[in-house]
């Protein structure tokens, strides 16, 4: 690639390995000031290992690196804000517990002239000036806990802007975000790429790209296997590009056939969250719940599961669940893969195969309950092949792995007990193409077994595809209900944001 003097920054040759793993071979990237440009890949493909070393957490790679026109070796984080590069990370990094002014001037709080006091008007009225910069509709004054997830990331953009940032990168910003809140953050990434701001953008929702994109990058086993321009390279395009070859139908053919009702749900209520929801689910049957963010659909999974209290019946294989708890759930054949891998999913630092394991960990235990190794690892292997988990090593810590295998993982806990209901709640939540592909046919593969399947999703394609129907939540009411699968999404995207009718 040749120099060019609108580039803020040129990666020449990077190369990082792990042991004796190749990560990065001979990347390539480029980016402009004023450009939005989206990086893309399988997980494992190498786009987590680029970003890390232009954020300075590997010092150990090969390559040269020219930021801003100066050829730079970005040896540790720090110096990497320093020379204005900054990354918003999905799992974000703000603050909970401070306000939205002290999270955007924190390392920048000023004090008064003659003591050390912090000067809280001087820091609110600082932190005013940034958000009124980039148009944000911020109360310096609140809590960050109390805000939702897309006006949290706000939050820490303005703080990035404040530290006078040249290069800004998102990380799966809107894997956790609603349509309307997504529009609303590519609104501000559109601003801030009018203001000169050049702009990395990492995501697994390729439809959403053509809307904030100037150039496409696909990494595939650590390399660079080509960059276009939006314009040339539509979805399929970049799929063909990621997977090396065309991905021809991601969604597999409907052959479940719904049986008998297996579950009912009558007037669940939570005060707060929901009210009176009601539904049967049948055996063999994917019953998609829809609703934007904030509409009520994890928290009435959660309640039905036991998680969280609530008032009403739930009626399971004909028996009535009086004292729900996931603990009893699971003993009586109810699973549930919660959309928070992080914090109710995988078990950090352990092993793939205790995380597979953990929930038959008795059934597995040999005479006086001792655990049996060679059990425990034959059983690992068996879902690791399963639900083809890569690498395939029992023995490798479960945070070595890529989100997708990290997915796997949690669903193959649930398989294990071998459920007749299970809930989904955002399975493909920030996973590749290739591996969102895999859980679809595993979903249509269980629900031909015979399994109820409850399926959430904020990407309502997927349920429009998948399901045999689909409930539409709005601020926590069952507004209505749609057969599948449905070939308009946009019918169901409407469903889902209507305003409610005035008395």
């Amino acid at each position: 690639m040749g120099v060019n003097s609108d580039d803020i920054l040129q990666m020449r040759g990077i190369v990082k390995d792990f042991g004796g793993t190749r990560a990065l071979d001979d990347v390539d990237f480029e980016v402009r000031s004023g450009e939005v440009h989206v990086l893309i890949g399988e997980n494992g493909a190498g786009k987590s290992t680029l970003m890390n070393v232009l954020a300075g957490r590997f010092d150990d790679y090969q390559g040269q690196i020219i930021f801003d026109g100066q050829k730079v070796r970005i040896a540790n984080p720090r110096q990497a804000r320093d020379l204005g590069i900054g990354i918003i990370y999905q799992e974000l990094s703000v603050l909970a517990n401070l306000s939205v002014a002290e999270n955007i001037m924190l390392g920048e709080e000023p004090s008064g002239r003659w003591t050390r006091k912090l000067d809280r008007a001087q820091l609110s009225a600082e932190a005013r000036k940034t958000i009124a910069y980039l148009n944000f509709d911020l109360d310096p004054h609140e809590r960050v806990e109390a805000l939702s997830t897309a006006r949290q990331c706000l939050v820490e953009i303005a703080a990035s802007v404040r530290r006078n940032v040249k290069l800004l990168v998102f990380d799966e910003p809107t894997a956790s975000l609603g349509r309307e809140d997504t529009e609303k953050l590519f609104e501000v990434i559109r601003d801030l790429k009018a203001n000169g701001l050049a702009i990395i953008y990492i995501s697994h929702r390729l439809a959403e790209l053509a809307a904030i994109a100037d150039v496409v990058t696909v990494l595939r086993d650590g390399k660079n296997v080509g960059t276009k321009a939006i314009g040339e390279c539509p979805v399929s395009e970049m799929s063909r590009m990621m997977l090396g070859h065309v991905l021809s139908e991601v969604f597999p053919e409907k052959t479940n056939k719904p049986g008998r009702c297996i579950l009912k749900v009558r007037g669940l209520t939570r005060k707060g969250s929901f009210d009176d929801i009601s539904f049967d689910l049948r055996a063999g049957e994917v019953l998609g719940i829809a609703g934007l963010l904030g509409s009520g659909r994890t928290e009435i999974a959660r309640a039905m599961f036991g998680a969280d209290r609530a008032s009403g019946a739930v009626e399971f294989r004909g028996r009535p669940l009086t004292k729900r708890s996931p603990q009893i759930c699971c003993l009586g054949g109810i699973g549930m893969v919660s959309e928070d891998r992080k914090r109710h999913g995988n078990i950090t630092g352990r092993s793939v195969a205790e995380n597979l394991n953990i929930s038959i960990l008795e059934r597995l235990s040999g005479f006086l309950g001792f655990q049996s190794r060679r059990r425990l690892t034959a059983q690992a292997q068996s879902m690791i092949g399963r639900l083809k988990i890569n690498p395939p090593k029992p023995a490798m810590n479960i945070q070595q792995l890529s989100g997708g295998n990290q997915q796997k993982v949690i669903v193959g806990r649930w398989l294990a007990l071998n459920p007749q209901v299970i809930i989904f709640d955002e399975p493909t939540q920030g996973i590749d193409i290739a591996t969102k592909s895999q859980i679809y046919e595993l979903i249509m593969k269980l629900a031909c077994e015979g399994k109820g399947i409850i399926l959430i999703c904020s990407e309502l394609i997927e349920l429009a595809k998948l399901a045999d129907r689909i409930l539409v939540v709005r601020d926590g009411r069952l507004a209505s209900e749609m057969e599948g699968p449905i070939d308009n999404v946009d019918l169901l995207f409407e469903a889902c944001a209507q305003k409610k009718e005035s008395a």
